[in-house]
């Protein structure tokens, strides 16, 4: 199997290019949920619409060619996505506009305009997390309800990612888990082309308790 890893944006050691978003005000999301065939039950959360507003936030020296906000949704450089579209990876879907209304500084105070951003989402794959072996507990019953769509239950934590099969995706979430995992591919992809704020973390390593 593919070398997989946590794109690691919670908890995260600030560096040099460190940037986040939040959606301006007033935002619009959508009001239709994704539904499991099986179970019948959301899956994932609500859209954000466009307009799409943001107010970023650096902590460094440098703006990210990703940025990270909340929910699923991701920022990257017009130059990321150049080269992403040239590249033949898969697994982002998206590619929208993105307008900055504000930029907060809590790091040095660089002079840098920010760069053109445009909000992506990693696709759902159908690989789905090991429970067992990731050695996932949960804060309370019930688990997941559902062994298809693999919601539900409130996580306390786990010790690894392992994946019970390898995804086609080389950026996605997982059935079981919405954290964004990516492959070898794409650590190589963002350490060839030098693209700021990409933080990974190897799946082995990647625990993490709430």
């Amino acid at each position: 199997m593919k070398a997989i890893y946590l794109l690691n944006w919670r908890g995260k050691v600030y560096g040099e290019a460190t940037t986040d978003f939040v959606q301006a005000e007033p935002f619009n999301t959508g009001t239709d949920e994704d539904n499991c065939p099986a179970c019948g039950g959301p899956v994932g959360m609500w859209s954000w619409e466009p307009p799409l507003r943001v107010e970023l936030e650096t902590w460094g020296s440098h703006f990210g060619d990703m940025a990270f906000g909340p929910g699923g949704d991701i920022l990257i450089s017009e130059r990321f996505k150049d080269l992403w579209l040239k590249s033949g990876l898969m697994g982002l879907e998206g590619f929208d506009p993105v307008e900055i209304v504000k930029v907060v500084r809590r790091g040095k105070r660089f002079k840098d305009s920010p760069p053109a951003y445009v909000r992506v989402m990693p696709q759902r794959s159908q690989a789905a997390l090991d429970f067992v072996a990731s050695g996932m507990q949960w804060v309370k019953p019930p688990s997941p309800r559902c062994d298809v769509c693999r919601e539900g239950g409130i996580k306390k934590g786990w010790e690894r990612i392992v994946l019970e099969e390898e995804p086609r995706e080389n950026i996605c979430t997982v059935r079981g888990f919405g954290e964004v995992l990516v492959d070898e591919h794409f650590k190589r992809f963002v350490e060839e082309n030098g693209l700021l704020n990409c933080p990974l973390v190897p799946a082995e390593e990647a625990a993490h308790w709430f």
